[in-house]
């Protein structure tokens, strides 16, 4: 009892952070998703055992500020594009600081360095763009990014109910254990249902649009949760911190919007959104 809650508590502070930064402005949004990007970042990391080593990690979360706040001047016009090459630094500077050390495991850390970059700060950093979509002149917005998290987090409701009430066909047993067919079918049940709706709600989008977008979230949403499960099987880790009483950490929170952003922002450059 008393678990759960903990866990409700610190997923109403959580839904209220998130919300609340989309909201109340673009720089509130920047803050709050770049702690987001760094804590997340900061906890793969641990659970890839980097985390003892300052040279990789120090780099590795610069780095991750850097390209966020980037994407975030690019997507808000308050930098020109070119500054986005500034980005084209972040390896090389990695490899020349890696040249100074004589550890023997260097391509290793390097790689997991890398990795940490491109599986959560360069979904975060799409985020930007979202927020700044060319279905609103290029001016903020929170309306696409919460639809899409909207999304997710009911994906996420329905896969747990029908997972547990009538789950018995195992999804990836190999990974996830607890994960069913009954519930992937059921959370993307309940989340195509709020999709023929959400034009009405948030505008901005067709009604096309937001039944795809609920589709990505439902497809990739489960991809980024099971490829989360899989680094911290690996690792031997239950959650990927504790930041998060009943929750786990960060990561855990966000990991199946580091699929379901880029995915969305993919199809909606291409639908010209």
């Amino acid at each position: 009892m008393r678990n759960l809650i903990q866990r409700t508590l610190s997923g109403i502070v959580y839904l209220i952070l998130i919300i609340g930064s989309l909201f109340l402005g673009k720089y509130l949004f920047a803050a709050v998703f770049l702690l987001i990007c760094i804590m997340a970042l900061v906890e793969f990391y641990n659970l890839t055992g980097l985390s003892r080593e300052s040279m990789y990690v120090i780099p590795g979360v610069t780095a991750a500020g850097l390209l966020f706040i980037l994407s975030f001047l690019v997507a808000s016009r308050t930098a020109g594009f070119q500054w986005l090459s500034l980005s084209v630094l972040v390896p090389v500077l990695l490899f020349i600081a890696a040249l100074y050390s004589k550890k023997p495991d260097l391509i290793k850390g390097l790689a997991v360095t890398f990795l940490g970059i491109g599986y959560i700060v360069i979904p975060l950093s799409v985020m930007n763009y979202l927020v700044f979509p060319a279905c609103s002149n290029n001016g903020y917005t929170h309306r696409v990014v919460l639809g899409i998290l909207a999304f997710v987090w009911i994906n996420d409701t329905g896969a747990y109910l029908a997972g547990t009430l009538l789950g018995h066909h195992k999804l990836f047993p190999r990974i996830s254990p607890k994960k069913s067919w009954e519930g992937l079918i059921g959370g993307a049940f309940l989340t195509l249902i709020p999709a023929f709706w959400m034009h009405d709600v948030m505008g901005i989008l067709t009604k096309t649009d937001w039944i795809v977008l609920a589709c990505i979230a439902s497809c990739f949403g489960v991809y980024g949760d099971l490829s989360e499960s899989w680094i911290k099987r690996i690792a031997d880790k239950k959650d990927s911190g504790s930041i998060m009483p009943g929750h786990g950490g960060v990561l855990d929170r966000i990991d199946s919007i580091l699929f379901v952003m880029p995915v969305s922002f993919i199809y909606l450059v291409i639908a010209g959104k």
